[in-house]
């Protein structure tokens, strides 16, 4: 029996590493971000975006076309942030953590030093896992196993990270900022992350818990507060990927019978 081929994309073609470096310091690119109708894993590097007043556009791939590997990835995953030099030459990077941080770097948001910039990391790094982790122990677990694993969350998981979360946001002040008195990677991923839960068919329970928390909120508000990310936020496209999120994760809910 053979085995199907995989078309993946390269990291590795006829553009020298110096080449590819080049087009992803230029000082005017545009950007094209490849990822599904919804919010969920793209919507950190879109607001960045925003933020940045970046060049950019989102581009959609099919289910159809998705299935059909029309659109190859390194890892056959998504989002995909392709890079136009303003010579018209073209680069990418795969994977969001990637895609997030070399844009956070780009739009100075990442602190004003060496420490700043890895204490944001780090916050970064554990809301990032926050959301992940759920993916695979909760939101995509198995049918019969998710009213157990959302009890296990709401009950440990999300208080922990509330709780440790809010003693970072107070020892810098209570400021609604995990670093210094601006808006860092760290802010707009938390907000994003915020965003997801409040998709899932138990966003309602998951947010509450969120909601009460003055320090969250005021990271929230800060972000929101943004004139850049807020006219974002305020149009037809944002709205309708934050809906498509929530009709993805429709069919996670917990079933009846358990």
């Amino acid at each position: 029996m053979s085995t199907p081929t995989i078309n993946r994309r390269s990291f590795f073609n006829n553009v020298s590493s110096e080449e590819n470096a080049r087009i992803l310091t230029d000082p005017n690119p545009t950007y094209r971000l490849l990822y599904f109708d919804c919010a969920s894993v793209g919507a950190t590097a879109r607001d960045i975006l925003a933020f940045g007043k970046a060049d950019w556009i989102n581009q959609h791939p099919t289910d159809e076309e998705w299935d059909a590997d029309r659109f190859p990835t390194p890892f056959r995953v998504m989002p995909l942030l392709n890079v136009i030099a303003s010579d018209g030459k073209e680069t990418f990077l795969a994977e969001s953590i990637v895609v997030d941080q070399y844009l956070a770097n780009k739009f100075n948001l990442l602190g004003d030093n060496e420490w700043e910039e890895q204490t944001i990391r780090a916050h970064y790094c554990n809301i990032h896992y926050l959301r992940e982790r759920s993916f695979m122990n909760v939101t995509w677990t198995y049918a019969d196993k998710r009213k157990v694993a959302l009890e296990k969350f709401m009950a440990s998981t999300l208080p922990a990270f509330v709780a440790d979360h809010e003693f970072h946001l107070r020892t810098n002040g209570s400021n609604g900022h995990y670093v210094g008195n601006r808006l860092s990677l760290a802010d707009i991923h938390l907000v994003n992350v915020m965003d997801h839960f409040s998709h899932l068919p138990t966003g309602k329970q998951i947010t509450a818990v969120f909601a009460k928390s003055e320090l969250l909120s005021k990271v929230r508000e800060n972000v929101e507060r943004n004139p850049d990310i807020a006219a974002w936020r305020s149009t037809d496209e944002w709205k309708a990927l934050a809906d498509s999120s929530v009709h993805a994760y429709a069919i996670t809910a917990v079933p009846q019978e358990y």
